[in-house]
């Protein structure tokens, strides 16, 4: 039995049964190999000695500075489109108009605060953000291997990629898959604008 199967923090219905799939996959389609993840909660820690370690999402809503600029005001938006947005009542091409209008007015606001890129440094810098344990070995022996991670987002993008960066984990076998939207010529931070989509 694999050694990380016997760990408490590991529940696994049919231990056995696992061990010997992933042994055959070893065997069998090594060469074929790719790690695909997704970040928050998966590869980050949901909790570190009681305490709640934030997604990627809540990093800018959980920096001071940052509530201070009320850029907190563009997330009032969410709350009003998110019910249209999982309505299953509501068709696609029903919610486009709706997500378009969340958009364009959080984006106004954005602008407006002039909120820049650069400021994300030291807000990752601040942030609670942790990694589950073992992640650096796991890292590298993967890039040692040159084995292909994927990380999947579905929105904060720069948030993400600072926080691989700053983790030391960022490499070349590393793929970051999100939902980017550029718009550097106002130099408004991408993954806020993210949340608004």
């Amino acid at each position: 039995m694999m050694p990380k199967f016997q760990r408490s923090s590991t529940y696994i219905k049919n231990r056995t049964k696992i061990t010997e799939i992933i042994c055959s996959f070893i065997k069998k389609v090594a060469v074929y190999l790719q790690v695909t993840m997704d970040f928050d909660m998966a590869l980050s820690r949901f909790s570190c000695k009681g305490k709640r370690c934030p997604a990627c999402h809540n990093i800018i809503d959980n920096h001071k500075p940052a509530a201070k600029m009320n850029v907190k005001k563009v997330f009032a938006t969410k709350e009003k489109y998110y019910v249209v947005k999982i309505d299953s009542a509501f068709t696609v091409e029903e919610k486009y108009p709706f997500m378009v209008e969340r958009h364009a007015k959080a984006h106004r606001f954005l602008v407006e605060q002039a909120f820049p890129s650069a400021k994300f440094k030291s807000i990752m810098e601040e942030s609670d953000v942790m990694f589950k344990e073992e992640y650096k070995n796991l890292f590298e022996k993967l890039q040692k291997h040159s084995i292909p991670v994927f990380i999947f987002l579905a929105d904060n993008g720069d948030v993400l990629e600072k926080v691989i960066h700053q983790a030391g984990i960022y490499h070349p076998n590393v793929k970051v898959v999100i939902m980017l939207v550029r718009d550097e010529s106002l130099e408004v931070a991408n993954s806020i604008l993210l949340r608004i989509l």
